[in-house]
């Protein structure tokens, strides 16, 4: 999914209807170029199903340089801001956004999911994070500095595409991006190792806030301190009367074990 909305047209000038109390129009310039390719030509004889992986291709390359453009427009306006500004993005309805990285950064990232498999999960092919009540779609482009990391709401920036076709060569023209939104937050400008720092401490944070139940079944002290093991007298969680079998111990009064293959084999049946 691009971290903007891009939209095809025809024609080099674009007329828009922008909701104002005017209700105003607004042309676009369809002009700036954007990519352009030389077909051989010998494929205007191809089979039809290579004319269209050719072709999709070329179009592919196209959305690419589109991306480029987009990020390079995100260097020149967005604002410098800590991870995450939660103040700032509260005012904002919005509750999923793009996350742009270098390719370094982002299999920094990916290395501490890989340990944490509940932290991420995939939507259409991209990587999403939750973080603090937010969903963050990762994007990794080589153009990006290791430095840097970029934030936006997917779809606050939209761009109009016009393709033209020649004997020999297809080019694309672009117009500039357009906020036809008004709701979202502008796009933010971070520091990559102040995401990484944060997105560590959160991960450190969801693995030592272990719930209620399996604290109960395995006690920290009775798995950090071999003495506690040998000398466990008392249910942890109703306080009742236990019994040993081997290194692990039942509770005589309540459903409580430290027993693991055991209570998944019964709860299995």
């Amino acid at each position: 999914m691009l971290p903007f909305v891009l939209k095809t047209v025809e024609e080099p000038v674009q007329r828009l209807h922008v909701l104002s109390s005017e209700n105003s129009t607004v042309d676009v310039e369809v002009q700036t170029e954007l990519y352009a390719t030389e077909f051989a030509s010998s494929q205007q004889e191809d089979h039809p199903f290579t004319f269209r992986r050719r072709n999709y291709a070329v179009l592919s390359s196209a959305q690419e340089a589109a991306y480029k453009a987009f990020t390079t427009y995100l260097q020149q306006i967005s604002e410098p801001q800590p991870f995450l500004p939660i103040e700032l993005l509260s005012q904002y309805p919005y509750q999923r956004y793009a996350l742009i990285l270098s390719v370094t950064r982002f299999y920094e990232l990916h290395e501490m999911f890989q340990r944490t498999p509940d932290t991420i999960w995939m939507d259409r092919g991209n990587s999403i994070f939750e973080y603090d009540g937010y969903e963050l779609s990762l994007n990794a482009k080589h153009h990006i500095l290791d430095s840097s990391a970029y934030l936006v709401a997917p779809g606050k920036f939209t761009v109009f595409v016009r393709r033209v076709n020649d004997t020999e060569t297809a080019r694309f023209y672009r117009s500039g991006f357009i906020d036809l939104t008004g709701n979202a937050p502008p796009p933010l400008h971070l520091n990559s190792q102040e995401v990484i720092e944060a997105v560590q401490q959160d991960i450190a944070s969801r693995e030592s806030a272990m719930p209620i139940g399996q604290l109960l079944m395995f006690p920290p002290s009775a798995e950090t301190d071999p003495d506690a093991v040998e000398h466990l007298t008392n249910c942890p969680e109703c306080n009742g009367d236990v019994k040993r079998i081997s290194k692990s111990f039942f509770c005589l009064e309540c459903d409580w074990d430290n027993l693991p293959p055991l209570a998944h084999k019964l709860s299995d049946e």
